[in-house]
């Protein structure tokens, strides 16, 4: 029997991007069991060249051909070479806010006479905005690298941060403000991938800013005592994986309403949601008064991710991927 050929397609413009490590996240899932080839729409972040890319290059005919085609985003025109790729099957994974592009996709799909699409989404959430069925799939976790740790010896400080993209939209328009609240309570601020904030929040000495992977992410979040987290109202966070990877570390996460992480976190037991910075900073003083809470909610969390996104959500992800389900309407799209 021959082997299934998976291609993926991705920008791969970020080594810290959600949809470029996703796919690269299959890539190491599936290569055992099918050719799976990683196809860079654009010219590769320097940090991810130790990867086996092939150039997407439709005007010299170098493309996708056949098989499964998977695309991660629909942050690139790919209208021009999808009729060419011919694919058997075709998935789109969707994880950003850009519902028209998805539609405006897969309306080309139906008039090119393409393989009708699939959708994965990264959460249930995120799929119930888009009014559409689909795979939910939250992504993969290494537990044993995120997981909890001694916090360094050296400070007393309560510690609150945040990781992220170095970009303003993965930044709400009042954290300058909540994190100026923070520290005039004499909390210790530390932001991984805030440097667009360097202007307004520069020069405090109690506020760091790193740039985005500056830090390895375990390392990062084991610095911290709590995880604090919201994205600017025009870019509503579709899962979050970085609010995962802080659960993993059992960091009691206080985080803003509106992204699809919020169906992981009973508030009150394994993190808080908000509304407004006052009530962030309400739950973030009630962890550093009280430690054993914040001990409690940090190992609900991370109990809770390690739960859902172990070995049998990975087995499932493989099935879906490898052998595709007889019906939208079954247990691989609920």
């Amino acid at each position: 029997m021959s082997r299934t050929t998976i291609h993926l397609v991705n920008p791969f413009a970020s080594a810290f991007g959600g949809s470029e490590r996703r796919a690269l996240d299959y890539h190491a899932l599936l290569s055992t069991d099918a050719d799976v080839i990683l196809w860079a729409e654009s010219d590769p972040d320097v940090a991810l060249a130790g990867y086996p890319f092939r150039r997407l290059d439709p005007t010299g005919g170098i493309l996708p051909h056949g098989g499964t085609l998977v695309l991660l985003g629909t942050f690139a025109e790919r209208r021009h070479w999808l009729t060419r790729a011919r694919p058997e099957r075709l998935i789109i994974v969707y994880n950003t806010p850009e519902l028209q592009r998805l539609r405006s996709l897969i309306e080309f799909a139906s008039e090119a006479a393409l393989p009708e699409p699939e959708l994965v989404f990264p959460s249930a959430t995120h799929r119930a905005s888009a009014q559409m069925a689909g795979f939910v799939d939250w992504g993969f976790y290494d537990f044993n690298l995120f997981r909890s740790a001694p916090r360094p010896h050296g400070s007393d400080a309560f510690v609150v941060g945040r990781l992220s993209r170095d970009k303003d939209y993965k930044h709400h328009h009042q954290d300058v403000r909540l994190y100026r609240q923070l520290v005039a309570r004499g909390i210790h601020v530390r932001l991984m991938g805030a440097t667009v904030l360097s202007e307004r929040l520069g020069g405090n000495p109690a506020i760091e800013l790193l740039p985005a992977g500056a830090v390895p992410a375990p390392s990062f979040l084991q610095s911290l005592d709590a995880f604090v987290y919201r994205t600017d109202t025009i870019w509503r966070e579709a899962s979050g994986r970085v609010v995962v990877e802080a659960m993993a570390c059992a960091l009691p996460v206080v985080a803003g309403r509106s992204g699809g992480y919020r169906e992981l976190i009973v508030h009150g037991t394994n993190g808080f949601l908000f509304d407004t910075h006052n009530e962030a900073i309400g739950y973030i003083e009630g962890l550093r008064a009280d430690r054993s809470l914040a001990q409690r909610v940090g190992h609900a969390a991370r109990a809770t991710v390690v739960s859902q996104f172990g070995e049998a959500h990975i087995a499932r992800v493989r099935e879906y991927f490898l052998h595709p389900p007889l019906s939208t309407d079954g247990p691989a799209f609920r």
